[in-house]
C-alpha cells in the first residue's frame, strides 16, 4: 500500500501550477479570467490550500497549455 502526503502533493501540483502560469507570464487574475474563476481560487490551488477536482485539472492544463501529467508531477514536459 503506498501512502501519499496529501498536503506535500497539493504543494508540488500548486509550483507547476505557479512555474507554468509564470512561464506564459499570466497573472492570477487573467488564468481565473480563462478558467471562469477568480484569483483567490488560483491562489488556493497555487498555495496547496485547494485540492483540484478532475476536471477542473482538465480546464486548467489547457488553459496553461500543458498536460494533466505535467501538473500532477507524471512528466517533466511542460508545453
Amino acid at each position: 500500500m503506498v501512502f501519499v502526503d496529501i498536503q506535500a502533493f497539493r504543494k508540488s501540483v500548486g509550483h507547476r501550477i505557479k512555474v507554468r502560469r509564470v512561464e506564459l507570464d499570466m497573472k492570477q487574475e487573467e488564468l481565473g479570467t480563462v478558467l471562469g474563476l477568480t484569483q483567490a481560487q488560483i491562489s488556493e490551488w497555487e498555495i496547496g490550500r485547494r485540492a483540484l477536482r478532475i476536471e477542473q485539472a482538465m480546464d486548467l492544463a489547457k488553459g496553461l497549455r500543458t498536460s494533466v501529467a505535467y501538473l500532477v508531477g507524471e512528466s517533466e514536459v511542460r508545453g
